[in-house]
């Protein structure tokens, strides 16, 4: 994973600016966080992970946003039911697929489902439904009884670049900055396409412009390649 200071080293370079006057460090690490919420924005899978999750009596659920975790963004996906979690360095054990179904089919066919005396409600998870109205909501197919243990993807938001020493020296920043590689060549093109805006001696609308176009064509090409590309494409 990329570090802030990598980052700010080949900006500094290409900026023409080694010493980090023009454009202090403290700066360059602000534009690096700007960079990785719209990566995660555009790419939500870009900073995901999967968790366990117990779920509340009934049908809708939502995404803890506690626990000492990153924050979450959004629900990616719904894997599957658990019959245990897995502390301890144990793997966790599955049970029975969720699958995604749409709402208003569910609602044809069982007009009542959320309604615990027409559809008992059960520990296990058969089938979710997602609107994106809610990202951190779903509802469960049966409704669950409280007990219900499972397995989702979400993505997250990752701690945000924070010097860990003097702000103004080099060292101090060599933290990761939450996004894998090859998210480095992207995260150095918002950087220096927020360099060039900025309105002071070294701007340059015309190359912030190009910077911000090859950040931009970065993002939607591994968008595709990674659709086009996934197990689950249709060959």
């Amino acid at each position: 994973m990329p570090t802030a200071r990598e980052i700010m080293e080949k900006a500094a370079i290409l900026l023409q600016d080694e010493e980090h006057i023009r454009w202090p460090l403290d700066e360059l690490a602000g534009w690096i966080n700007d960079a990785v919420s719209a990566i995660i924005l555009a790419k939500p899978s870009a900073s995901s992970e999967s968790r366990v999750m117990e779920l509340d009596a009934g049908t809708l659920q939502r995404v803890p946003q506690n626990g000492g975790q990153p924050q979450p963004l959004m629900l990616v996906r719904v894997v599957r039911n658990l019959r245990s979690a897995g502390t301890g360095g144990s793997a966790r054990e599955g049970g029975r697929i969720i699958t995604a179904t749409d709402r208003a089919t569910l609602d044809a066919l069982s007009p009542y489902w959320h309604d615990r005396n027409y559809v008992p409600f059960r520990r296990e998870v058969r089938q979710y439904v997602y609107d994106e109205a809610n990202p951190l909501e779903f509802y469960a197919y049966p409704g669950n009884d409280g007990n219900g243990l499972i397995e989702i993807i979400v993505s997250v938001i990752p701690a945000r670049v924070v010097a860990q020493g003097d702000a103004t020296e080099i060292a101090s920043w060599g933290m990761p900055v939450g996004l894998p590689e090859p998210y480095s060549v992207p995260l150095l093109d918002y950087v220096l396409y927020r360099s060039f805006s900025k309105d002071a001696e070294g701007a340059d609308p015309g190359r912030a412009g190009a910077h911000y176009t090859q950040f931009a064509t970065a993002i939607g090409l591994k968008i595709e390649v990674e659709r086009a590309t996934s197990p689950n494409a249709k060959r």
